[in-house]
C-alpha cells in the first residue's frame, strides 16, 4: 500500500500545529469562549489550511475529554485543544464520523442539494455533541442554494455548527457573510512556509541543504499543499536533496538569472537584451517561471524606491541595480513584463513577448535627469518665437485617418490670443500624457479610468490643471488617494513636485466622432466610473 503524501500524512491535527499565526490565534479564541458561534466562515487562497481547521474546530468542540473536563472543571480554565485520542477525535480524523459533513460545493451546488441537508439538520446527532457542515467552496452555490441555506443559517438547530470554506469571499451574498464569524486565511508568509517543511523534514528524517527549504517557499506561492507536494516530489528518488535538485525541478537555472537582462534594460541595450533573451531559450529555461521571477526583481526594486524591503535578505547584485532605474522606469517595465507574462502562455513563439518588451522599453524615449528637463522648461517659457506661438496656439492639424486623442484635444474657445506660460508647459505634459497614464495604471486602475476622461489644460509652475466633465469625476481625482498618485507619477516624468487641480468643464459631444473607437472606449470608461462600476483597488 502507497504510503500517503506529505500535505495528507503531516496534515495539523491541532490548533497549535497550524502555521498561520493569526488563524492559531483567532481559533484558540473562539474555543476558549463561553459561546459558540453558530456558524463560521473560512476565506482565503487555496492550499492555506482552510479545511485542516475546520476539522480541528469540529475535533475540539465534540472530543470527549474537553467535555468531561468542561462538565467537572468547576470554573477552572479548559485546554482548547482536542485530545486526539478520544473515539469522536479518532473517528472525525479517518472521516468515518456521521455527525461531521463535509459537502464539495462545487458537485452539490443546487437548491436540492441544500434542501435536504435542511432536512438531515433537524435530526439529532449520532454520537457528538454537535454536528458539524463542512461545505467547501460554498461561493459555487447557485442563488436558489444559497437562500435556502440562508433560512437555515438564521434559525439553525441548536446541535448544528456551520463551517463555510471559500477562496472567494466576494461572491458571497452579503446575507450569509453577515451571519458568519469570518477568518481570514492569508497566503503564508516565507517563514511559516518553512517552519511547515521543517515539521515533514524532522517526520521523514530527509536528508536535505539548508537552503532547499528556501527555494520551495519562493516559489510556494504562499500555499502550504504546494510547498509540501515539491518536497514530496524531491524525496521520491531518495538521497540527500540538494538545492540544484530543486531548481531543476522548480524549473530554474542556476546559470541564469533575470539581473542580466535587467542591467541591459537599465542602459537600454536593445541588442544585448535580446541576446541575453536567446540565451535562455538556447538553454532550456522555462520563460513564465524566469519572467515571474523578473517581476517580482522589479517589485522589489519599486518598494525599496518607496522605502520597503520585503526581503529578509537583500540581493547584491539587486542592490548594485536600484539606483540605475527610476520609480516611473520600474513602473513602465512592471507593466511591460506583466503584459509580457501573459502572452506568454499563448504565444507560438514562447520568448516573443519578452523580445516585445524589450524593444518597446528599449525604444522608447531616453529618460531624462530632472536639470536637462527644467532647463529645457525654462528656455521654452522664455524664449517664446512667433513659431511656438503657433504651435501652441493653434492644434495641430488632424491628418485624414488619423485618429482624434481626447486627452490632447484643447478647445481653441478657451485659450487667449497668445499662449500663456501655463499653455507653453502644457506642451510637455500633451507629450508625457501616454507615460503618465501607463505610469498610474498598476498603482490604480481606477484613477487611470479617470485620467482617460480629463484633459490636460494648464500647466503652470508646479500647478497642472485638468478639465474633467463630471461633478463626480471632479471629487473622485480631487481625493487624497487618487490626487497623490496623480502627483507622484506626474512629478517623476517632469522631474517637479506636481500640484494637481481639476476644472469642471462642459461634455463636448462633438469631439469625438462615433466611429472613433479609441473616444468611444475611453468614455465608456468614464461611465463606468460614473456608475460606480470601477471602484477603488
Amino acid at each position: 500500500m502507497a504510503s500517503a503524501t506529505y500535505y495528507l500524512k503531516y496534515r495539523p491535527q491541532k490548533v497549535s500545529e497550524l502555521d498561520s499565526v493569526s488563524v492559531r490565534e483567532n481559533l484558540q479564541k473562539i474555543l476558549e469562549a463561553k459561546n459558540l458561534p453558530h456558524a463560521l466562515l473560512f476565506s482565503g487562497p487555496k492550499g492555506t489550511g482552510k479545511t485542516s481547521a475546520a476539522r480541528i474546530v469540529a475535533k475540539a468542540i465534540n472530543c470527549l475529554e474537553r467535555i468531561k473536563d468542561k462538565e467537572s472543571g468547576q470554573g477552572k480554565k479548559v485546554d482548547f485543544e482536542p485530545c486526539n485520542k478520544c473515539e469522536i477525535c479518532q473517528e472525525i480524523t479517518n472521516g468515518s464520523s456521521l455527525d461531521v459533513i463535509e459537502i464539495d460545493a462545487a458537485s452539490n451546488r443546487g437548491i436540492d442539494d441544500i434542501r435536504n441537508l435542511r432536512e438531515k439538520i433537524k435530526l439529532s446527532p449520532n454520537k457528538c455533541r454537535y454536528k458539524v457542515y463542512i461545505i467547501d467552496e460554498v461561493h459555487m452555490l447557485t442563488t436558489e442554494a444559497f437562500n435556502a441555506l440562508l433560512k437555515t443559517l438564521e434559525e439553525p438547530p441548536a446541535h448544528a455548527i456551520f463551517i463555510l470554506c471559500t477562496t472567494e469571499p466576494e461572491k458571497l451574498p452579503k446575507t450569509i457573510i453577515s451571519r458568519c464569524l469570518q477568518i481570514k486565511f492569508q497566503k503564508a508568509k516565507k517563514e511559516e512556509l518553512i517552519n511547515s517543511l521543517k515539521r515533514v523534514v524532522k517526520g521523514e528524517k530527509l536528508d536535505i541543504e539548508e537552503e532547499v527549504l528556501k527555494e520551495i517557499s519562493n516559489s510556494a506561492e504562499g500555499s502550504f499543499r504546494d510547498a509540501q507536494k515539491v518536497l514530496d516530489q524531491l524525496s521520491l528518488k531518495g538521497g540527500k536533496i540538494t538545492l540544484k535538485e530543486a531548481r531543476e525541478l522548480l524549473g530554474k537555472i542556476e546559470e541564469i538569472k533575470p539581473e542580466k537582462l535587467l542591467l541591459a534594460l537599465s542602459q537600454k541595450e536593445a541588442k544585448e537584451a535580446l541576446l541575453e533573451i536567446d540565451h535562455l531559450v538556447n538553454f532550456g529555461a522555462d520563460l513564465e517561471v524566469y519572467t515571474k521571477e523578473l517581476l517580482e526583481n522589479l517589485r522589489w526594486l519599486l518598494l525599496k524606491k518607496a522605502g520597503l524591503n520585503i526581503w529578509d535578505e537583500e540581493d547584491s547584485q539587486l542592490k548594485k541595480l536600484e539606483e540605475k532605474f527610476e520609480k516611473v522606469d520600474l513602473l513602465k517595465l512592471i507593466g511591460l513584463f506583466s503584459k509580457a507574462a501573459l502572452e506568454t502562455k499563448t504565444s507560438p513563439i514562447a520568448q516573443l513577448p519578452l523580445e516585445l518588451a524589450v524593444v518597446e522599453w528599449c525604444e522608447s524615449e531616453e529618460k531624462k535627469t530632472r536639470e536637462p528637463l527644467l532647463s529645457e522648461t525654462r528656455a521654452e517659457v522664455s524664449g517664446k518665437s512667433k513659431q511656438n506661438t503657433s504651435l501652441l496656439g493653434d492644434p495641430p492639424i488632424q491628418k485624414s485617418g488619423d485618429k482624434l486623442n481626447l486627452n490632447q484635444t484643447v478647445d481653441s474657445s478657451k485659450r487667449e490670443p497668445s499662449p500663456s506660460s501655463g499653455e507653453g508647459n502644457l506642451k510637455l505634459i500633451l507629450e508625457k500624457w501616454d507615460e503618465l497614464l501607463a505610469g498610474v495604471r498598476p498603482l490604480n486602475h481606477s484613477v487611470e479610468a479617470l485620467l482617460r476622461a480629463a484633459r490636460p489644460v494648464k500647466l503652470e509652475g508646479n500647478n497642472l490643471t485638468l478639465e474633467v466633465f463630471y461633478k463626480f469625476h471632479k471629487e473622485r481625482l480631487e481625493s487624497e488617494k487618487c490626487r497623490s498618485i496623480v502627483e507622484e507619477v506626474a512629478g517623476g516624468l517632469l522631474g517637479l513636485p506636481i500640484r494637481m487641480k481639476c476644472i469642471l468643464g462642459e461634455k463636448k459631444k462633438n469631439l469625438i466622432q462615433s466611429e472613433n473607437k479609441e473616444g468611444e472606449d475611453i468614455l465608456d470608461v468614464a461611465n463606468e466610473i460614473f456608475n460606480g462600476k470601477i471602484i477603488d483597488e
